[in-house]
């Protein structure tokens, strides 16, 4: 199978670095989910900011959120895929976290309202994500992909599709940035989130 390069840019040029491409799955398809890795994912706290920003796991994996901080933090996810809370805490004692379902989990702190992170559950479709130009070499040329990245979205939780055509010739995609997560940051534990 050829690769063919994406690169994800927005209005202005600027590279949405991090973002998950996957392949649309067909009607009623549904494939065997791979074994999870036996290794816990981290999902670190640093600076008051979640390390990595944007973590991308199998469904089904474990993640630990060690608190690499000289301060306490409260980590929680109103998302649907998976609810969950650690309440105050430092260093590394708390038990890891399965995510079992597959979606976008929205992270944040109770305690530090700048503090938001996302955990991408992939299902059993293929999905690379892309590098700091915002490009990602994919292995299939042609259907429907699924784009995400938060500021696509001012929930963060939307994946945009996007029809590709035949030939492994580069693509670019030009995508509205609609959330910057400089702005957005300051509203993630309002009641308008709990919602959803």
């Amino acid at each position: 199978m050829t690769a063919k390069t994406i690169t994800v840019v927005d209005e202005q040029g600027r590279p949405f670095i991090d973002a998950v491409i996957s392949v649309a799955a067909a009607a009623g398809e549904k494939s065997n989910l791979p074994a999870p890795s036996r290794q816990p994912a981290i999902m670190d706290q640093v600076n008051r900011q979640f390390e990595p920003t944007t973590l991308v796991i199998e469904q089904g994996r474990t993640v630990v959120f060690p608190n690499s901080d000289n301060i306490r933090h409260h980590v929680y996810s109103f998302s649907q895929p998976k609810p969950f809370e650690i309440k105050l805490y430092a260093g590394d004692s708390v038990p890891p976290v399965q995510f079992d379902k597959s979606g976008i989990v929205v992270l944040g702190c109770n305690i530090h309202d700048s503090m938001l992170g996302f955990i991408y559950v992939k299902d059993s479709n293929p999905s690379w994500q892309t590098n700091q130009n915002g490009q990602a070499e994919i292995t299939t040329a042609q259907g429907e992909i699924l784009i995400w990245h938060p500021d696509l979205s001012v929930n963060h939780l939307e994946r945009l599709p996007y029809a590709l055509t035949g030939g492994d010739e580069p693509v670019t995609i030009t995508l509205p940035r609609v959330a910057q997560l400089e702005t957005s940051k300051r509203v993630f534990g309002n009641s308008k989130f709990k919602r959803q």
